[in-house]
């Protein structure tokens, strides 16, 4: 089966997903190529847009009716203002607002070949309390959307120590990032014990298991997490481990713009299918198609439908 005899769809749904993660301003240049030090390279183009995962997941799940909670940290400085305006406009509720401290902003080279690359200036997002989560009942959730770029550091001990206040049936699904190098150890492992599904690309899953072939990779995350294990690859599709099996849902060839935020709108309308009860290899089918609308725009929103 391809991804074109199942499409996404607005679902219908009473199960609820929390999304944790980050909001932020993200300035988006077109170059020829990266340069190397010391070279100067022209950007042939520049936009300024609210991006960040959360943000992304968020904009999906709400395209796809489902329903959903945003936390994400807003603070009270510039880009702070710009995100909540932002999210005032996209109908977004908000649960953290006017913190102490700026949100952080992303330079995003965008490569003639689609590729992107981030230089990113971390703001409060990346420094979780845990007197945020006063503010929510984890017990409200049927899915929690976690984003690697939020599990570093002193926030990853913060979030992992709030989740345990989760339903124990309620199931994270984690994006490692590519910064998944960087994270404890110890912290992932507790993590993956928690009912974690992982959905991440390629390279992140091949740093989270330490391998270096994909389907040995996700067999050997899978057998830690009892999960099913999600990993796309681009235009090839969907890679899933489910009850030791291997599957992939293929993709298609679309024109290519740039990748940004094709991860984030693939996860988010892989979660509305799992609010909808769809099985895996639906949620990947849906993944796929979304992701397949956001790489022929610039930047990382898309309209679905």
């Amino acid at each position: 089966m391809n991804n074109q005899e199942t499409n996404y769809e607005k679902i219908k749904s009473n199960k609820k997903a929390l999304v944790i993660g980050s909001a932020i301003v993200d300035v988006i240049v077109t170059i020829p190529k990266l340069p190397v030090s010391g070279e100067d390279v022209f950007s042939s183009a520049q936009e300024i847009i609210v991006g960040g995962c959360a943000y992304n997941v968020g904009n999906v799940l709400q395209q796809l009716n489902a329903s959903y909670d945003l936390m994400i940290p807003i603070g009270t400085g510039p880009n702070a203002a710009q995100v909540n305006k932002q999210m005032n406009a996209d109908g977004h509720s908000q649960v953290l607002k006017d913190l102490d401290g700026d949100n952080g902003w992303c330079l995003s080279m965008v490569e003639a070949s689609g590729e992107r690359t981030f230089l990113t200036v971390p703001g409060i997002e990346n420094d979780w309390q845990e007197e945020w989560f006063d503010k929510i009942n984890l017990h409200h959730y049927d899915y929690i959307y976690l984003s690697g770029y939020s599990f570093e550091g002193n926030s990853a001990k913060v979030l992992l120590k709030q989740l345990q206040n989760k339903k124990k049936e309620t199931t994270i699904i984690f994006d490692p990032s590519p910064r998944v190098s960087e994270m404890n150890q110890e912290d992932l492992k507790k993590l993956l014990e928690m009912n974690t599904i992982i959905h991440c690309n390629q390279d992140e899953l091949l740093s989270l298991s330490k391998q270096t072939d994909i389907k040995t990779g996700a067999k050997m995350i899978h057998q830690k997490t009892q999960r099913p294990v999600a990993v796309t690859l681009g235009s090839e599709g969907t890679l899933f481990v489910e009850d030791n099996k291997i599957k992939i849902c293929h993709g298609q060839e679309v024109p290519l713009v740039d990748t940004i935020g094709a991860g984030d709108t693939h996860t988010g309308a892989f979660i509305a299918a799992l609010l909808d009860e769809q099985s895996i290899e639906t949620a990947c089918m849906w993944g796929n198609n979304a992701a397949s609308k956001v790489v022929q725009v610039q930047g990382g929103n898309v309209q679905l439908f």
